[in-house]
């Protein structure tokens, strides 16, 4: 039995990793950590450990009573946030934005990746279909990635005959709340603040991007673009945008500022 549950746990060590190999950084990795340590310290605990012993019998009961509260509201909560996130996956698109604030993802080398290259398709639509609008492109370099976001982003729409003087790159945020924090800036820097604002972004993150801008009094549109139906990328988004979210509510129950 104590084989058993330890390989069980070691295997829900693993599944974990593997689900969040893609974001080994930052509190929603941990946080991914933190929860598969728990489950299987809770298989080693109670099944094969010390409180095994009849004299810690009760002590076991309470903590076995503290986890399935745990995993009863962390249910909850799961439940709760991704139906905010699917019900924001709309988006609010208008046809009279003339300016577009482009979130940044991840490359795939020097180009980018299937979730990047979906939000510049309808980047790039939008754009074509409004000959007036301008797009501030955001996003920096990540640790494992050979250039910024912001410029492959901008190659990519170059590429495609979008003017370069309608694009604005933002090339130092590294994560959605830098992302929207900068860009914010750069409108006043630029006197861009009249603008009718539209953020672009793939549906599992719009929720989450239309709520930060709100702390700069900011009513934005948002321009939905789909998530890539490729392998894991949809499991992967909407788990780690539930960590994102939770970490999002928090820092605001903080205060705590990016």
């Amino acid at each position: 039995m104590r084989r058993t549950c330890l390989s069980i746990a070691l295997l829900l060590g693993a599944a974990g990793l593997w689900v969040f190999k893609d974001y080994t950084y930052g509190i929603t990795f941990m946080m991914g950590a933190a929860a598969v340590g728990c489950v299987g310290l809770a298989f080693i605990l109670f099944l094969t450990g010390p409180f095994k012993n009849p004299k810690h019998q009760r002590l076991a009961k309470r903590l076995l009573s503290l986890i399935l509260v745990l995993a009863i509201l962390g249910s909850i909560s799961f439940v709760w946030i991704e139906a905010l996130i699917f019900h924001g996956a709309a988006g609010d698109p208008s046809d009279d934005a003339d300016l577009l604030v482009v979130l940044g993802a991840g490359l795939n080398g020097l180009e980018p990746s299937a979730v990047l290259t979906s939000r510049l398709k309808v980047t790039y639509d939008y754009m074509v279909s409004h000959p007036d609008s301008i797009a501030i492109l955001t996003g920096s370099q990540g640790y494992n990635e050979m250039r910024t976001e912001a410029s492959a982003m901008a190659e990519y729409l170059i590429d495609r005959d979008i003017a370069p003087d309608r694009l604005i790159l933002e090339e130092e945020a590294h994560n959605t709340a830098q992302n929207i924090k900068y860009s914010v800036a750069l409108m006043h820097d630029l006197g861009l603040e009249d603008r009718t604002v539209m953020v672009v972004s793939n549906e599992f993150h719009l929720y989450r991007a239309e709520r930060i801008f709100v702390r700069y009094d900011m009513d934005v549109y948002s321009l939905p673009a789909p998530t890539p139906k490729i392998g894991l990328i949809p499991l992967n988004s909407y788990t780690r945008e539930y960590c994102s979210v939770v970490v999002m509510y928090a820092k605001d129950l903080l205060g705590i500022d990016e």
